[in-house]
């Protein structure tokens, strides 16, 4: 008994150390959604020791997890898991039905409880969580078992745990395939849902980069076009001779042409506001406009001491009310002294004109929001239902550090928790602000919830499904097979141990076995001298096979691929270049004056020709990717994917050179033949077209043109892409 125990310890040790290490690297797969594989050992640990060693396993395998995450619920969740499906195991219920019925009533809802109170998740991601560690644990108990059926012969352990009764075919072809369909559901759902997510998250990305991109030329333009009514409106009032009293009325129309400043002002050169607009607004203590002075604002001393037209930063407005604002300012000179201001105009930019264009990015993308800061970090604007008030200063930190996602997220409210609230894009205006544009992170995450969910619920429902047809399946199979094995057992057998009938298999079969011994040895015979023939004519058959594809794609006199072959080949060619989004080359080479050759060295002299050439193109075009073909003739089809469209023209005249260069021998006497070749070439991104027809009649049009400007030359053409109607 003491050897047996120690045994099984042993087992259970090795099991959890291997889980421990795997558990160390749990598989990210979208966010802080990981893939816990180690835990496999435990469901072997269970179904093959029981509740007491399982857990042993379980403690080795948490301790793998606690390190990697640090969250010591671990224990309590995956020991009770351990114990649960060890007792399951005596009790002769499968593995898969167990674990079923443990996340659903234990797991995930006390896992829910824990998340609830000991973690810093905000509530929208508990669920989606939980609903991952249910789903996690239906792949690796279905995995464990998988395991277990597959390598029974390795599971020959003394004392190991034996169901308590012989288990019928129909419950084990029904637990086989439950276990099959649930592994290939649940893999086939994982990776169709990495890649549904991967592609959302580029989709938002590019959309966030898009709009950020888009509200920042429109912030752009907004400044940029106050900038210039303020610069323009300077140098009106610097060619005008008037008064300076006669700007009260000038600057009141200019206000009015340009309503995206909230207020107007004109000083004279010692600061003090001697026009404004609206007048209404600017009330002075004693009442004259001006005793009121600017001399300590950014906006005058950068305008009139730098004579620059300047954007400020925000600040808050005063004597106009107590308005954030953004002012632009310009210096205004008299004609007589043109070298020294006399004056500075400013306009404040109303901000509020920033809810307009935020509304109109509102309108396209769902739960988008702006922000916009200045070159000291405070916030000029924030969509309202981020609720950070103006000329605060902005504060951020980057979050989601250990999620698995191409996207950048931050916290702009809970800065201090390490869960990511919104995904971002910036933009840097030319005038040095930055402009955010954010988004919840929780609706990608509740995308992700809804396809587990509806995964799991097929998954029941499949299950279900399966086990139903499975038994009618099955019933049909052992009625009649029990039949037949009970008349064929009236001989008696000796010992079923010898032939791996043991007391896991199902007791059809070991009736059946009984019958069908004495035929063992002849059918084994059959089937070894069958083999040894299928070999054969296996083997003679795919010589055949290879010799007739060879004959069917090649070019007998040259070696090279035929026409057919070049025509099926391009359409892959062109649609892999085409989903990379590069270019490629298709060229028509022809040999000059070939019929000449043909009469002067006969037509062996002219086989002799296109041997040589086309043994000089396999060398010349010898990326695996170039299809090098003869077309007809004399003709040669090239078709280059993933070519330079700078290079590919030098690339064909250096080809043409080394044909020229070229002296052929003549097959027939002691003389030599010289070449020359023309080709005409079409290079273009792959979404010019997806017709052979359409890229062999330009480059057939340039071979002709080639021809007609004297031969031995290669004339290339670089059309556009042509655009879906």
């Amino acid at each position: 008994m003491f050897k047996i125990n120690r045994q099984h310890i042993q087992i259970s040790l090795v099991l959890g150390c291997l889980g421990l290490l795997t558990n160390l690297y749990p598989i990210p797969l979208f966010g802080n959604v990981q893939l816990i594989l180690g835990n496999i050992v435990i469901v072997i640990s269970a179904i093959l020791l029981g509740p007491w060693f399982a857990l042993l396993t379980a403690v080795l395998c948490a301790t793998g997890l606690f390190i990697a995450w640090g969250s010591w619920h671990v224990f309590i969740l995956f020991g009770l898991e351990a114990i649960w499906l060890g007792y399951a195991r005596r009790k002769d219920i499968y593995a898969l039905y167990a674990d079923i019925g443990y996340w659903l009533v234990i797991g995930m809802p006390l896992f829910y409880l824990y998340i609830l109170l000991f973690s810093k998740q905000p509530e929208s991601h508990i669920s989606f969580i939980t609903l991952k560690q249910g789903v996690n644990g239906l792949i690796y108990a279905a995995l464990g078992s998988l395991i277990v059926t597959l390598f029974s012969s390795l599971w020959h352990l003394e004392g190991k745990v034996k169901d308590q009764k012989r288990r019928t075919f129909n419950a084990q072809l029904t637990y086989s395939f439950t276990l099959v369909l649930t592994i290939s559901l649940l893999a086939s759902t994982l990776i169709f849902n990495h890649q549904v997510i991967e592609k959302q998250q580029v989709r938002l990305q590019q959309s966030l980069q898009d709009s950020a991109a888009h509200l920042g030329l429109a912030t752009e333009v907004f400044i940029d076009t106050h900038k210039k009514a303020i610069d323009n409106a300077s140098r009106w009032l610097s060619l005008s001779q008037a008064d300076f009293h006669r700007w009260q009325n000038r600057l009141a129309k200019l206000h009015q042409s340009y309503p995206g400043f909230i207020t107007m002002l004109v000083t004279d050169a010692d600061a003090r506001i001697i026009a404004a607009s609206p007048l209404s607004r600017l009330k002075p203590d004693d009442g004259k406009l001006e005793n009121l002075s600017v001399k300590d604002r950014h906006y005058f001393q950068e305008a009139f001491f730098n004579q620059i037209t300047y954007v400020s930063p925000v600040f808050l407005g005063r004597g106009f009310g107590n308005d954030p604002i953004v002012a632009v300012s310009a210096p205004i000179y008299q004609s007589e002294n043109a070298d020294q201001p006399v004056g500075v105009i400013e306009g404040s930019l109303n901000l509020k004109k920033f809810v307009d264009i935020d509304r109109v990015s509102t309108l396209h993308h769902h739960q988008q929001s702006m922000i916009i800061i200045d070159e000291n970090s405070r916030v000029i604007y924030a969509s309202e239902e981020l609720e950070i008030p103006p000329l605060s200063q902005f504060t951020r930190t980057e979050s989601g550090k250990r999620y698995k996602t191409n996207l950048d997220m931050l916290n702009l409210h809970d800065i201090e928790n390490p869960n990511p609230e919104f995904v971002y894009a910036t933009y840097t205006l030319n005038n040095g602000w930055q402009l955010y544009v954010v988004k919840p992170f929780s609706p990608l995450l509740k995308t992700l919830e809804t396809q587990y969910l509806t995964t799991f619920a097929i998954l029941i429902l499949s299950l279900i499904i399966t086990i139903i047809l499975t038994r009618v399946i099955s019933q049909r199979l052992t009625t009649p097979l029990s039949v037949l094995a009970n008349k064929f057992a009236e001989k008696g057998y000796q010992d079923a141990s010898d032939y791996s009938i043991d007391q896991e298999s199902p007791r059809e079969f070991l009736t059946l076995f009984q019958s069908l011994r004495q035929s063992k040895q002849q059918l084994i015979s059959h089937q070894l001298e069958l083999e040894e023939k299928v070999a054969i004519r296996t083997f003679e058959l795919e010589k055949v096979n290879k010799k007739l594809q060879s004959l069917a794609e090649r070019d007998e006199l040259t070696g090279l691929y035929n026409r057919r072959y070049a025509e099926e080949k391009f359409r892959a060619t062109q649609e892999f270049c085409h989903r990379i989004d590069e270019a490629m080359a298709l060229a028509i080479l022809d040999i000059d004056n070939f019929k000449d050759i043909n009469d002067t060295y006969g037509h062996q002299g002219g086989d002799e020709c296109l041997r040589v050439i086309a043994s000089k193109m396999k060398r010349f075009f010898k990326r695996d990717t170039d299809v090098i073909a003869r077309y007809g003739g004399e003709e040669f089809l090239l078709i280059l994917p993933l070519c330079n469209v700078l290079m590919i023209e030098e690339h064909l005249n250096e080809f043409r050179r080394t044909i020229r260069q070229l002296q052929i021998d003549n097959p027939q006497g002691n003389t030599s033949m010289a070449v020359t070749v023309s080709i005409g070439a079409i290079v273009s991104n792959a979404s010019y077209s997806d017709a052979l027809e359409t890229w062999f009649k330009e480059a057939d049009l340039n071979l002709y043109k080639a021809k007609n400007q004297g031969r031995d030359r290669v004339i290339v053409s670089i059309p556009e892409p042509q655009r879906p109607g």
